[in-house]
């Protein structure tokens, strides 16, 4: 059979039938039965055993029994012999089943003669079997005659040895067992499971049928194939289709009148209801109530369900309470709410206590209002305790839509109450601007009742929906000072709801101005941590105090806070703020390198995710990312960062889009797909000065320098944003040293170099951007300190091997080799307090000497001429002669002068620079002491002439470090041999292309 007619979900009814099968066909003949309620799938499965039965060679006759007194006895068994072929087998006395001439009546009073057809039919099966194999399908045998029956139980007994299968199926909705067959095996099909009820789904609806539609389907039908093929068929959302319905009733109309409205009062208390309260409901005795009960479960209507009752499928309740009139429904609805209170425990918790305040909800009585409104309220915090927030919306609405409908003596001020915690489940689920819109109720009915502490808890939570308009961070930060003015007015205020108070301030005033620290932030959160007066109110104040000191390069000064905060929460069993510190946790540990704070970042994922509500899915997701971009696993990053944009779009999460524009941003510095930015940033966004480096960042990763220069355009240092994180400067390094000017390298350089050994987080974890050093590495090497580059780089390289995020130690060791081998030109720079040689890849350090510090010189001016003074460090002068002197003088002087010259060259020649640059002192002190002298005249060959002196003197330098160079490193010894020149001016011409 092709997939498409195939069966889903009977794969081990039909493997037992093909076992039976098998064994018939091989002589071992026997009775099979199939039970199940209607619409289950017994023909189906019938049909499928036959079909396959036939593929084996098997001869297949069929037979469907008959509902109604019209039909003759032994009707199924007619219908069976009619198939048979008289000229292949004789029937003989089992003929007067199809012959009404032959004057035998089904109803005589002969046994000998209903021995004698009964034996006459299991001959011709038995003859038929000698032939081929044959399969006898009987279905719907809950209408079969007792004769019919009987017949049958002969057959299996008389067939035994014959190659015989007896198929049958009957409804045990109608009959538990059928009579004289007791101990014949029963295959009973139940409802499809998950598995099967999907696929049923999809085939009948087509393969976009979501998950969620198939198990809703399931659930409502119990797994009944042919009520959820009509479903499917119609498209029925809450309503029942026709075809369904009539099955239904027609079960239902089967009942007796009081065990139907038994089953009516069972519809409207719920999926499941106790027998007391049934039958306080019901006004019956429990016995009365009992029998009626054991009529609907035989009936398989109702089944047991824990210590109560539920229906086989919720089909029957959806279907009885539209046939119930509202008023019934109503009254049924006030019984069964009062049978629930009056059975219930003092203090009802739990599903009691939403089902009390649904009952009362839907009774719809003014003289029942408070007890709706206090039972809906109970129930709603009890399912806010249990992570229910969806159904304690829903409580919350039903609340204040029993006061809008019925004006009981509730007190607007309550009313209030129930509107801010109606807007903090709201915000739980991602309702955020329904949220918005019942805070802003709950402030202004409190502030016309005087009730600031409402208008405190709503003004906090019109804070934490968050969003980035700086005109609503205005309106809740004056808000917020109105409440805390007005707590700290009210004699009886509560010290831990001012601290809290104070706490949101601090924090919405910090947050409003990111680029600074705002001392009113400060004294906000210094306050409440002074009025904290319970474990809560301590975590809330301590949180604010670490968000006002939340500046880059004091990680290490945060984490004390964070970790009183954390114990504070625990103690006060507040699950987010308990979250919330490792978060924050997190953030310190990994902007410090330390590898726990990636384990601290996996315990927020796990709380976040346990918290049961969206925005805590939203924050579990992203810092998930986070962890997979630390760890360099960028595809799962992007998977996940993708997640959380649509779940955060979804809640109305006001940070979603930044939080995936700024991992997808960062993730490119390690090989993730480019990020777009917007050409035009929205107008209300606070960082749209920042847009040019954004726009820039993409082409610049990827090589694309043209295009990012223009990006970039006139962009200005003082416009890069500094908040309590690093992310811009971040970007800016990146950009800069790119396509930057070297006023903007080093003016990114020297604000990063006081956070050396740092990493750059973003926000708490929301993304990552690498170490410091490794954008102070390639600043550096765009500036040309060379030197500089390398030792942050090997610092960034080892800080991530450190945090164990391999694909950024990858990064910076790619940088560094780059650095190091990316150009043929030498290297000569001071490293401490020695000199670093690179060239063509290799790296060298020698000790001080001055004419490495020459070689530097020339080196970073390739192709131009430098004065031998210029590498002394002296003015160059104007050049002159010394003095004529008297012949006596002259000779003496000049005796001395070429003794000095020839112990200078000697001292050159066998490599003893501290003898030569004694020497030449005292020659200079001679020169200076002729120059002096007066009255003598005459133009005498210059002697003394500085210059010479200053170009041997170079000259010396430079070739006593071209053989210390040689000694480590011959070839750069010969490429400065050959390019560098000395003269009174010197020279390094590296030839073109080098």
């Amino acid at each position: 059979m092709d997939q498409d007619r195939s069966l889903v979900g009977r794969e081990g009814a039909l493997a037992t039938a093909d076992t039976a099968l098998v064994e018939a066909i091989g002589g071992a003949g026997q009775l099979l039965l199939v039970s199940g309620e209607p619409g289950i799938g017994k023909s189906a499965v019938l049909a499928e055993i036959a079909r396959r039965a036939t593929a084996r060679g098997a001869r297949v006759l069929r037979s469907v029994c008959w509902d109604g007194e019209v039909s003759p006895p032994y009707w199924p068994w007619t219908q069976v012999l009619r198939a048979v072929d008289r000229e292949e087998v004789q029937l003989g006395p089992a003929a007067r089943l199809l012959d009404a001439a032959a004057g035998w009546s089904p109803d005589g009073p002969a046994p000998a003669l209903q021995f004698e057809m009964f034996d006459a039919v299991a001959r011709v099966l038995a003859a038929l079997s000698t032939r081929t194999p044959v399969v006898v399908v009987l279905d719907d045998l809950q209408w079969a005659d007792d004769r019919s029956l009987g017949l049958l139980s002969f057959l299996r007994a008389q067939l035994a040895a014959e190659r015989v299968l007896l198929l049958g199926a009957y409804r045990d909705t109608e009959v538990v067992a059928l009579p004289g067959l007791g101990a014949a095996p029963v295959l009973r099909l139940d409802g499809l499971d998950v598995e099967a009820a999907a696929a049923l789904v999809r085939r009948a609806g087509g393969p976009q049928e979501p998950v969620e539609r198939a198990a809703e389907i399931r659930r409502r039908c119990g797994g009944n194939p042919f009520f959820m093929r009509e479903m499917c068929r119609l498209r029925a959302g809450d309503g029942i289709p026709d075809g369904v319905r009539d099955v239904l009733r027609q079960r239902l109309g089967q009942l007796s009148e009081a065990c139907t409205a038994m089953l009516t009062t069972v519809s409207v208390a719920g999926k499941s209801v106790e027998l007391e309260v049934l039958a306080r409901a019901s006004g019956c005795a429990v016995e009365e109530i009992s029998g009626l009960i054991d009529e609907a479960v035989t009936a398989r209507v109702l089944v047991a369900d824990g210590p109560g009752l539920a229906f086989v499928h919720d089909l029957y309740r959806e279907a009885l309470l539209a046939d119930c009139p509202s008023t019934r429904l109503a009254a049924l609805h006030t019984a069964v709410g009062s049978a629930l209170r009056e059975s219930s425990p003092q203090l009802p918790t739990g599903d009691r206590l939403s089902r009390l305040a649904a009952h009362f909800v839907a009774a719809g009585r003014a003289e029942l209002a408070d007890e709706a409104v206090q039972y809906s309220e109970l129930a709603a915090r009890e399912a806010t305790a249990r992570l229910g927030h969806e159904d304690a919306c829903r409580h919350y609405e039903e609340a204040l839509q029993v006061i809008a409908s019925f004006h009981p003596p509730v007190a607007t001020a309550r009313r209030a109450n129930l509107l801010a915690e109606l807007g903090a489940a709201r915000a739980r689920i991602g309702r955020t601007d329904s949220a918005r819109s019942a805070f802003d109720d709950a402030v202004r009915l409190g502030r016309a009742e005087g009730e600031w502490e409402v208008v405190t808890r709503a003004a906090q939570g019109l804070y934490g929906l968050g969003g980035r308009d700086p005109v609503e961070y205005v309106m809740t930060i004056a808000l917020l000072e109105e409440a805390v003015d007005a707590l700290a007015a009210w004699t009886g205020g509560n010290r831990a709801l001012r601290s809290s108070a104070f706490a949101t301030l601090a924090r919405a005033r910090r947050h409003a101005e990111s680029r600074r620290v705002d001392p009113r932030a400060v004294a906000a959160a210094t306050r409440a941590v002074e009025l904290a007066a319970d474990p809560q109110s301590r975590a809330e104040a301590l949180l604010a105090l670490h968000d006002v000191h939340w500046v880059p390069g004091r990680a290490s000064e945060r984490l004390p806070v964070l970790d009183d905060m954390l114990g504070a929460a625990t103690r006060a069993g507040d699950r987010e703020l308990v979250a919330v510190a490792h978060q924050l946790r997190a953030t310190a540990l990994i902007e410090l390198g330390h590898p726990d704070g990636r384990l601290e970042l996996e315990r927020y994922v796990h709380l976040a995710a346990a918290l049961g509500h969206a925005r805590g899915r939203f924050g579990a997701l992203t810092r998930r990312a986070a962890l997979a971009e630390i760890a360099g696993r960028v595809e799962e990053a992007v998977e996940l960062s993708a997640e959380a944009l649509a779940l955060g779009s979804a809640i109305g999460e006001p940070d979603a889009l930044g939080c995936f524009t700024t991992l997808r941003a960062s993730l490119m510095s390690i090989g993730g797909p480019e990020v777009v930015v917007d050409a035009a940033p929205p107008e209300d966004d606070p960082t749209w000065p920042v847009f040019p480096l954004l726009w820039a960042l993409a082409p610049a990763l990827n090589g694309r320098d043209a295009e990012a220069a223009v990006l970039l355009g006139d962009f200005a240092v003082q416009d890069v944003l500094q908040k309590y994180d690093l992310e811009v400067v971040a970007v800016a390094a990146t950009v800069f040293a790119a396509v930057g000017t070297d006023a903007q390298r080093t003016w990114t350089y020297e604000l990063l170099t006081q956070f050396t050994g740092a990493h750059v987080v973003v926000g708490g974890c929301a993304a990552y951007n690498g170490p410091v050093d490794h954008l102070l590495g390639v600043l550096a090497a765009a500036l040309g300190r060379r030197c500089a580059a390398a030792a942050h780089l090997t610092a960034a390289v080892a800080q991530c091997d450190r945090l164990g995020a391999a694909a950024w130690s990858r990064r910076s060791s790619e940088a560094l080799t780059r650095l190091q081998a990316g150009s043929a030109e030498p290297v000569v720079e001071r490293d401490g307090g020695t000199w670093r040689l690179a060239y063509r890849g290799r790296v060298e350090h020698l000790p001080d000497v001055k004419g490495l510090r020459d070689l530097a010189v020339l080196i970073a001016a390739p192709g131009q001429d430098v004065h031998v003074f210029t590498l002394l460090g002296r003015d160059v002068p104007a050049t002159g002669s010394d003095p004529v002197l008297d012949d006596r003088a002259k000779a003496r002087y000049r005796s001395r002068l070429g003794e000095l010259d020839g112990e200078i060259d000697e001292a050159i020649e066998f490599h003893d620079m501290h003898r030569a640059e004694r020497l030449q002192a005292e020659r200079e002190a001679l020169v200076a002491e002729l120059t002096a002298a007066a009255g003598l005249g005459g133009r005498d060959r210059r002697l003394g002439d500085e210059t010479e002196r200053a170009r041997k003197t170079v000259g010396a330098r430079i070739r006593d470090a071209l053989r210390r160079v040689d000694s480590v490193d011959p070839e750069l010894a010969a490429h400065l041999r050959s390019t560098v020149s000395i003269g009174t001016v010197c020279r390094y011409a590296p030839a073109s292309g080098e």
